[in-house]
């Protein structure tokens, strides 16, 4: 099968270091359930609007956009063993991840780095993924952000095995349709 990922909020554990960050810096005491909405400035980190802009900037200048930073991301537990077994099981594994296009180097190299298999990776800048399952011709693909699975059904209804929406504490109160998608709590 063509099997296909996001990479932050998948496979990557990019909300732990953006919540170690903070708390570090800011003095706080948050875990990654901060994070209510996909997009970190729609979430509030402390009780002023301003201090909340500084946060968001940060996070995206030392983490985010930060090179080194993006190398040293923890992958989530169990899913560079079980993406290893799909390999093994002679899957295809193609990777489109929203990062700006400028981290294609960085994140190719992060995957190699972990010793996670891919047949394509995909830094498209935006989170318009759909076209790209298409052209993958996807018959499975796994996202955080149920805007790119939309955007993944919209520009393909038939999937062979479906689309499904990784659950994490941004996603986890939007209700699914579960005549298009299906939710994920762990990797097994």
């Amino acid at each position: 099968m063509r099997l296909g990922f996001d990479v932050d909020g998948v496979v990557c554990n990019m909300a732990q270091a953006l919540v170690d960050h903070i708390n570090k810096k800011y003095e706080l005491n948050h875990t990654i359930d901060v994070f209510q909405h996909h997009e970190l400035r729609k979430n509030s980190y402390v009780n002023s609007a301003a201090v909340n802009r500084l946060i968001v900037n940060s996070m995206l200048e030392n983490v985010v956009n930060n090179k080194e930073a993006l190398l040293n991301l923890e992958p989530y537990d169990d899913s560079v063993r079980f993406l290893q077994h799909l390999r093994r099981k002679g899957h295809l594994l193609f990777f489109i991840t929203s990062r700006p296009q400028e981290q294609e180097e960085v994140t190719a190299l992060w995957l190699r780095t972990h010793g996670i298999p891919f047949d394509g990776l995909f830094v498209i800048g935006s989170h318009d993924k759909g076209r790209y399952g298409r052209m993958l011709n996807l018959d499975f693909y796994i996202d955080d952000c149920l805007e790119n699975l939309e955007s993944m059904h919209l520009y393909k209804h038939r999937w062979r095995k479906g689309l499904a929406l990784f659950d994490r504490p941004w996603n986890e109160n939007l209700l699914l349709n579960p005549e298009r998608f299906v939710r994920l709590y762990d990797w097994l």
